[in-house]
Order: structure tokens, then C-alpha cells, then sequence
């Protein structure tokens, strides 16, 4: 056997155990496990992609506490969902529909965030190409190229990785990051959605708003969220 046949062989096995492990059904477990990874994956590839274009080190943290990218988070379940069965598809079939998909859940995104917090935490009106502001064409086709890289990549090795953590194990890691995730998604969502009310001067009644205002004031979430724009203040 060659050297380069020796080399080969290893990582011929690998990527039959990635797409066996791809094949196999999805279950709340597996999900539980993408839907954790991706979140943690993407704030850090922002905070790495903010570092590398525009040289600020800055939070890209959907949460108040963790590095952690609920959009990213909730793509990845998206794009599993959407995907985990076109991995026999043409790539041109798959990035056109991650397009299409990624756009409308970027939109929806936005939009909701607007509706909640009355705030925006991106904003591509100066992009050519953008739907309100909240897409535009140059960040649909990144929905589409990482729809491929999803379906014939990412998504095989994870499954992979996931099916090696032992099981035990890998329950008792899912719960303990499960539930701090959650805690830190209500604290944040309160905190975001306080801020609104301060912002249209309804006052604090009772214990929580008013440890709201204390323990999180306007200064630290807009330090937190430093790509946030209140929409009263950026003209939308």
C-alpha cells in the first residue's frame, strides 16, 4: 500500500461513519445537540468576522450571558430539517433553496425582533439589493452556500461527533447547557423588552421591572448589543 493510500484509507472510513451517522433519523436529542453547537459556532465566527473586516473585537451574543447566536442556532435546526435528506441533490438545487429559505427566515427574524424589542440588530439598507433593510442579496446567497456546506459537510461530521459523546454523558451535558441557555434567553428577552417600555416611559411597577432597570440599564444592553439600533433612532 502506498503512503498516499494508507493516508486515504482512514478518511475514506471517517466520511462512511459521517454519512452513516447523517442517515440515521433525527431525533429531539441530536437536535438539542446542533441547535447548541451552531449557536456557539456563529457568535464566534461573527466576533471573528467583525475582527477581520473592520478590526473591533465586539459581542455578537444574541444573550446577555454566554457567546451564544440564537439566529445561528435556530438556522442550523432550520437547515437540518430543510436539508437532511437532499444530500443525493444537484448543488444548484440546494443553494437556490437555502437562498430562498435563509432569506425568508432572516426577514421573519428581523422582523420579529422589531415587533418584540422594537429594535433592530442588523440593518442592510446601505447594502444594494436589501428588502427593508432586513436582507439583501449578497447575505441570501451566504444562506445558500452554507446550505450546501451544511448538507455535504457540517452536518455529516456533527452527527458523527455527536454519536461518539457517550450517551450518558452526553444527556447530562445537553440538560446543564439546556438549561442555562434558557435561563439566559428569558433574562434577555425581559431585559430587551424593559428597555422598550423605558423607552416609550412606561414606568417600573413592581419588583422585577425595577431590578430590570437597575441591574440592566439602557447603557449595558447597548453596550452588550452594540450593533442594536432603536428603531425611533435610526428612522425606520
Amino acid at each position: 500500500m502506498t503512503r498516499e493510500a494508507a493516508i486515504e484509507a482512514p478518511r475514506d472510513r471517517i466520511r462512511e461513519e459521517a454519512r452513516a451517522s447523517a442517515a440515521r433519523p433525527l431525533t429531539p436529542y441530536r437536535m438539542l445537540w446542533l441547535f447548541l453547537i451552531a449557536g456557539v459556532a456563529g457568535d464566534l465566527i461573527e466576533v471573528a468576522f467583525w475582527l477581520l473586516t473592520r478590526g473591533e473585537l465586539i459581542s455578537r451574543s444574541s444573550l446577555l450571558y454566554g457567546p451564544f447566536s440564537l439566529v445561528w442556532a435556530m438556522g442550523a435546526v432550520l437547515l437540518t430539517l430543510a436539508f437532511h435528506r437532499m444530500d443525493d441533490q444537484s448543488p444548484a438545487r440546494i443553494i437556490l433553496a437555502g437562498t430562498v429559505l435563509g432569506g425568508a427566515y432572516e426577514y421573519i427574524c428581523s422582523w420579529i425582533q422589531e415587533v418584540l424589542f422594537g429594535a433592530c440588530f442588523w440593518d442592510y439598507r446601505h447594502l444594494p439589493f436589501n428588502l427593508n433593510g432586513r436582507v439583501n442579496l449578497v447575505f441570501c446567497l451566504f444562506w445558500g452556500l452554507a446550505a450546501l456546506a451544511w448538507v455535504r459537510a457540517a452536518y455529516p461530521a456533527l452527527c458523527l461527533l455527536i454519536d461518539r459523546v457517550p450517551l450518558p454523558r452526553g444527556k447530562r451535558m445537553v440538560r446543564a447547557a439546556a438549561l442555562f441557555l434558557a435561563c439566559s434567553t428569558a433574562l434577555s428577552a425581559a431585559a430587551l423588552c424593559r428597555m422598550d417600555q423605558r423607552r416609550r416611559d412606561v414606568p417600573a411597577s413592581g419588583a422585577v421591572a425595577q431590578f430590570l432597570d437597575e441591574t440592566y440599564p439602557d447603557s449595558f444592553l447597548k453596550e452588550r448589543y452594540p450593533n442594536m439600533g432603536i428603531l425611533d433612532e435610526i428612522g425606520w
